[in-house]
C-alpha cells in the first residue's frame, strides 16, 4: 500500500523522539522528556493530519486541540489511567476524581503537575464564565458556549427524572441561567441530597455546565 509522504516524515520524526529518550539515562531529565514528547506528539499529530488529504481547520484550532490531548495524556500519566482525550472540538472532558476512578488528592495532584499544558481555550472560558456569573460581564462568544453546554445539562437532569428540568435561557442582566423558579422547582428542592446527587451526576457530563439557578 502506497504511503503518503507526509506520514513518512512523521513517522521519522515520532521514531527520532523516542528514541532520543530512550537513550537518556538520568531519570529527571527521562520525567522532562516525556512531558516534552507528550506535547511534541500531540502538536506532530496534528500537523500530521492537517497536511493529509481532507483536512480542513486553522493554526489556532490545531493548536488548541494539540494541547488538549497532550493534557490529557499527562493527567493520564500521573495517576489517572481513565481520564479521556478531549472531544472531537477539543474540549477537555469534564468530570471529578470519582468519575475517574481515583481519590480527590490523586486526581487534584495529576491536574497540579499537568496545569502548564492545560488549554488556554477553557481556563479562558471558565475565568471567562465565572466572571459573566457574578458580574454580568458576558462576552457573546461565552454566553453562546455556556447556553450549549447549559442544554446539554439540562437534557442531562431530564434524563435523571427531572422532567421540568429548563433549557437555559438569558436573564435581565445577560447572564445565562436556569431559570427553575419559574419551571415550579422551588430553591429548597434544588439543595435537597437527591437533586444535588442529580446535579452533580449531570455537571460531571463531558460539555455540560451548571449555570445560575433563579
Amino acid at each position: 500500500m502506497h504511503t503518503h509522504p507526509i506520514f513518512g516524515m512523521c513517522h521519522a520524526r515520532l521514531n527520532r523522539k523516542l528514541t532520543a529518550l530512550s537513550t537518556n539515562r538520568d531519570s529527571a531529565i527521562r520525567r522532562a522528556g516525556l512531558y516534552a514528547v507528550l506535547a511534541a506528539l500531540a502538536l506532530l499529530a496534528v500537523a500530521c493530519g492537517s497536511n493529509s488529504p481532507g483536512a480542513t481547520g486553522g493554526s489556532q484550532g490545531n493548536s488548541a486541540s494539540a494541547g488538549a490531548v497532550a493534557y490529557s495524556a499527562c493527567i493520564r500519566s500521573h495517576g489517572v489511567p481513565n481520564y479521556p482525550d478531549p472531544e472531537p472540538g477539543g474540549s477537555l472532558p469534564k468530570g471529578n476524581a470519582q468519575a475517574f476512578g481515583v481519590s480527590d488528592s490523586q486526581f487534584q495532584a495529576a491536574k497540579n503537575a499537568c496545569q502548564d499544558l492545560l488549554p488556554s481555550s477553557d481556563t479562558n472560558f471558565d475565568a471567562s464564565l465565572t466572571q459573566c456569573l457574578e458580574n454580568g460581564d458576558c462576552p457573546p462568544a461565552v454566553v453562546q458556549r455556556a447556553l450549549t453546554e447549559g442544554r446539554k445539562f439540562a437534557q442531562c437532569m431530564r434524563a435523571q427524572g427531572v422532567s421540568n428540568w429548563p433549557d437555559p435561557t438569558i436573564d435581565s442582566m445577560g447572564r445565562p441561567s436556569f431559570q427553575v423558579a419559574a419551571a415550579g422547582i422551588s430553591y429548597d428542592a434544588t439543595r435537597s441530597a437527591q437533586m444535588l446527587s442529580k446535579i452533580g451526576h449531570c455537571q460531571s457530563q463531558p460539555g455540560a455546565v451548571l449555570l445560575r439557578e433563579e
